[in-house]
């Protein structure tokens, strides 16, 4: 396995989502600033396993949906007992990035993720996946 990537390029529009809010969140997320919802949602449903939630409201056909949840349910198809946040970026007050791990009996993901917010929302841009650490590490420094 080496790199997993779901770009704006792969889509005729844009990757969107809001998703609905939660009471806690399963992934360490990085407190300050505060954490968008949209996106630690997301980061959930991940970490559940739920892979064709995640993708649900991405406005590409059903079959990039599939293939997408599909790479993911092959590598951890009962998703992930840990989760942590590496790093955050703003931006701007209406576009994020982070850097984000997940683990499970050894499988280790380090993923990248970008996206518009506003407020609680998240609009899905891109994100990877990774199983070598070495292809983030420019990342986090």
């Amino acid at each position: 396995m080496n790199v997993y990537s779901f770009s704006q390029s792969f889509a005729v529009a844009a990757l969107t989502t809001v998703l609905a809010t939660s009471a806690s969140a399963k992934c360490t997320a990085i407190n300050v600033p505060e954490p968008v919802r949209g996106l630690e949602e997301f980061k959930d449903s991940v970490v559940d396993g739920d892979y064709n939630l995640a993708m649900l409201n991405f406005e590409v056909s059903d079959a990039a949906k599939q293939q997408l949840a599909g790479g993911l349910e092959a590598i951890a198809p009962d998703g992930f007992k840990e989760c942590t946040t590496i790093k955050q970026v703003r931006q701007s007050g209406y576009f994020i990035s982070e850097v984000f791990m997940t683990e499970r009996d050894g499988t280790i993901l380090y993923w990248t993720i970008s996206g518009q917010t506003d407020g609680s929302s998240f609009r899905m841009i891109n994100f990877t996946y990774h199983d070598e650490f070495e292809k983030i590490r420019g990342l986090i420094h």
